[in-house]
């Protein structure tokens, strides 16, 4: 599918840009094409409105008046009768016979044209000057003047040639660029494609052990219907246990869901993050007495944040909890809150097993367990700490976790106290 994208993007941008340089190239060929013809024209006009033709009894006579400061090309002056046969050629001989027919098809046009004549290229003006009263109709009826144009002709030539190969030139280069192009920008696509594909698989597994021993004990009940409540409520135990636990995942994944799609707002008020901290911490102290870990809370008082409480006690209590679950019994865990230069800073910090350093730049990341058995074990699904990543980044806090085997992990959080945080 990628790779169809991929060139199917290439293939786009190379036609996009092909479009663009022929345009741009017809549009620079013909502003030079206008530009060269438009010199010339104007010195035929130029010629023309010098140009006086007297009648005597000798004939017809040419008299040339060249412009001053004109650089003075080859030009042909024909003189026509109405007919279409050619009175007089100036300067005598200037057109050969076998150009004479082609020249005489053009005498209606009144604007300058280019004409093609046995492989050479002319630019003609053809008028019909002011003939006095006593002037035969039939004696003189056009004055046609012509100037070969085979150097411009050339010039636009090579333009074109240079545009047409430029185009082609640049449709292949943008071909192999685009798909060098496309495939960086797919990059980000394709692992978030991947992500989602593993994301939907491990929901999909973590779903299927308790949805099976929910069945493998509902089965069990319906096989013997006869016993009662408190004989079946070993069953019953483990059904509503796993319920409890697809309940919690389900919340989760739903959360992450809201937060991906913008879903959920913040609610967005002055709090007292020391009083909420307290109150975290004080909740699992029983929790942590049980598995015989000291719990030791060293927060500044007064401090206060505008923040999501409900959001933050989520945060606070994902981060305890992963504290008391991988300390082990003896072991110490520290809550500590201050302020510092920019804001509010809380750090979680435990004496317990510790993270492998190929596993640290994961931990955020969804359903991710290092030590899958372990976290099965203790009953987590590894989305916590992806659930407290979004909330910490909602308040445009950071979020960094440093940690070492066999002595402990700290997770520290800083909280700007200028900046509104986003809904």
């Amino acid at each position: 599918m990628f790779q169809k994208t991929r060139v199917r993007l290439a293939l786009f941008n190379a036609a996009v840009l092909f479009f663009l340089l022929v345009l741009g190239g017809s549009a620079l060929f013909v502003y030079t094409k206008h530009r060269l013809y438009q010199g010339i024209d104007e010195d035929l006009a130029r010629r023309v409105a010098q140009q006086q033709v007297q009648i005597g009894r000798g004939g017809l006579k040419l008299v040339v008046r060249p412009p001053r400061g004109v650089d003075e090309a080859p030009v042909a002056t024909l003189i026509w009768d109405e007919r279409g046969a050619l009175i007089a050629s100036l300067p005598e001989g200037a057109v050969p016979d076998e150009f004479v027919d082609a020249f005489a098809k053009r005498l209606e046009a009144d604007e300058p044209q280019t004409l093609e004549v046995a492989g050479h290229s002319f630019r003609a003006l053809t008028v019909k000057p002011n003939r006095p009263p006593s002037l035969s109709q039939a004696s003189f009826a056009y004055l046609q003047i012509i100037r070969n144009v085979d150097a411009e002709q050339a010039v636009l030539s090579r333009l074109l040639i240079g545009i047409i190969a430029g185009s082609l030139l640049g449709a292949g280069l943008a071909v192999a660029a685009g798909f060098v192009l496309a495939g960086r920008a797919l990059v980000p696509i394709r692992a978030a494609w991947e992500k989602q594909q593993e994301f939907v698989a491990d929901a999909s597994h973590e779903l299927r052990t308790p949805l099976a021993v929910v069945r493998t004990h509902t089965e069990l009940l319906l096989r013997h219907p006869e016993r009662t409540v408190l004989e079946s409520s070993q069953q019953i135990s483990m059904i509503l246990k796993e319920t409890r636990r697809m309940s919690g995942l389900v919340a989760d994944l739903l959360t992450l869901a809201r937060s991906d799609s913008g879903q959920i707002e913040l609610r967005m008020e002055q709090m007292q993050i020391d009083r909420l901290l307290a109150e975290t911490a004080e909740q699992f102290e029983g929790l942590a007495e049980l598995k015989e870990i000291r719990l030791t809370a060293e927060i500044e008082p007064d401090l206060t944040l505008v923040a999501d409480e409900e959001r933050l006690r989520q945060l606070f209590v994902i981060l305890l909890d992963n504290a008391i679950k991988y300390t082990p019994e003896g072991g110490r865990i520290t809550l500590s809150c201050r302020r510092h230069a920019h804001g509010i800073e809380v750090s979680v910090t435990d004496t317990g097993h510790g993270i492998d350093p190929d596993d640290l730049p994961q931990i955020f990341d969804r359903f991710y367990r290092g030590d899958k058995a372990r976290h099965r074990q203790e009953g987590g699904y590894g989305l916590g700490l992806a659930i407290a990543k979004w909330i910490v980044e909602a308040h445009h806090g950071r979020i960094k976790v440093e940690s070492h085997l066999g002595q402990g992990t700290t997770f520290s959080i800083s909280f700007p106290q200028k900046k509104t945080p986003k809904g």
